[in-house]
């Protein structure tokens, strides 16, 4: 079964549209996926399912939407946005566990895959969504083991992370300097930009993020006349890129329609090349996804956003006859993913020695945790438990735990907890 474990999948979730998008190995490209509705194919599909009561049927996408307006059934819309409020789904009388409404929409929308490639499974999943909150993360979790797709098999990353994957996997000459890219939606407007420091291998690239909902937002959009936005967005746009060698730039989002965003993005293309879509954060997943497999094309890269790890932490370890650093955190992890667990046994040692390497500032600082306070035992007759854990970016939880040693001594159930600065 697990050689028929393929396909590489981004899946772009959001409250409102979803998309899904695959890698095809044949022509080296990744491809969107639609649903065939009728004779055509969607590929944006409402987040939406509906449930018939008496014909016992789920729909979803457009087919959900259709069905309610032409018979009585329980519509559930606003799934994200319910999920990370209330952590259920309602519609009408009718309450559901977020975990199921999610494993029904998953199932339908990956059986989209099946038209495409009907004798193979999913290797490797992404799923990027706008936002990671502890409701959402763990609602997607549930729904994608019920359905089989264990934790190692499927990654959950927000639109950022997507958004720095698809950039970097496009022609290079399209991300030799900054990449700025403008999402405009109900939500508001947002300003990213990448950079990416070449000075060392791998080459770091960092994305900062700018709210400019203040000034230009969907209200206005409805209200004000099309002159009106197509000058305040190019005004915006201009002063998040002055003085910055921003020669590539993308747009997305519901927002970017009509004659005012055609003529704005025409006066941004002087000196750039202006990219407009909608499955940016799809294609983006999924060109994350080969990379976690392993067939991706950025191994010299490390990516850092507002919720990644800026540092490398390590453990000064004897091991395999000889002594050496055990990296225990690599930076470039999410920091809400971070929990190692390492076990160790000291030999005539008082303290740990805890390496890190920040990768921004090019610096290294070594921690000395004190062993202290445990109880006095033989040499190597005491097995620890190092647990690390992150509060926040630059900010590491130490715990150490007295485990005993067998059946010679059993354990103090003694805990030791250090909170580092990095």
């Amino acid at each position: 079964m697990t050689e028929d474990r393929k396909l590489l999948v981004g899946v772009d979730l959001c409250n409102d549209h979803s998309q899904i998008s695959c890698y095809r190995r044949d022509v080296d490209k990744i491809i969107s996926v639609g649903h065939l509705l009728g004779r055509e194919r969607e590929y944006e599909c409402p987040t939406v399912l509906s449930y018939h009561p008496v014909k016992k049927e789920w729909l979803f996408g457009t087919e959900a939407l259709m069905a309610s307006e032409r018979e009585e059934v329980y519509l559930f819309r606003d799934i994200l946005k319910q999920i990370d409020e209330k952590n259920c789904v309602e519609a009408g009388d009718m309450k559901l566990d977020p975990v199921m409404v999610l494993m029904r929409y998953f199932v339908k929308l990956l059986s989209c895959l099946k038209e495409y490639f009907p004798s193979e499974t999913i290797r490797r999943l992404v799923v990027s969504v706008s936002q990671k909150t502890d409701n959402i993360v763990n609602a997607i979790k549930g729904a994608l083991c019920e359905m089989g797709i264990g934790e190692e098999r499927f990654v959950i990353q927000l639109h950022q992370q997507s958004y720095m994957y698809y950039a970097l996997s496009q022609k290079k000459e399209l991300w030799m300097n900054d990449v700025g890219l403008f999402e405009f939606g109900r939500e508001g407007l947002f300003y990213s930009q990448i950079h990416i420091d070449r000075r060392n291998i791998p080459y770091i690239v960092d994305v900062k993020r700018v709210d400019l909902s203040q000034s230009l937002n969907w209200d206005m959009m409805e209200h004000d006349s099309s002159f009106k936005m197509e000058y305040a967005f190019v005004n915006l746009a201009n002063t998040q890129m002055h003085k910055q060698l921003v020669t590539t730039i993308y747009v997305t989002g519901e927002g970017f329609q009509g004659e005012w965003a055609n003529a704005a993005l025409s006066q941004l293309c002087s000196g750039r090349r202006v990219f407009r879509g909608n499955n940016l954060f799809t294609k983006g997943a999924c060109a994350a996804a080969r990379e976690f497999a392993g067939e991706g094309i950025l191994k010299d890269f490390l990516f850092l956003d507002q919720e990644m790890i800026y540092t490398s932490i390590s453990l000064k370890v004897y091991r395999d006859a000889r002594q050496q650093e055990l990296e225990l955190v690599k930076a470039g992890t999410p920091w809400r993913e971070v929990d190692v667990r390492v076990d160790f046994i000291p030999d005539d040692e008082s303290e740990l020695q805890l390496t890190v390497q920040n990768v921004l500032r090019r610096e290294t600082t070594v921690h000395l945790l004190s062993l202290e306070g445990f109880e006095n035992r033989m040499n190597k007759m005491t097995r620890f438990t190092l647990r690390l854990r992150f509060a926040d970016t630059s900010h590491c939880i130490v715990t150490l735990k007295d485990d005993g040693f067998g059946e010679y001594y059993s354990s103090s159930n003694r805990i030791w907890e250090r909170y580092l600065s990095l």
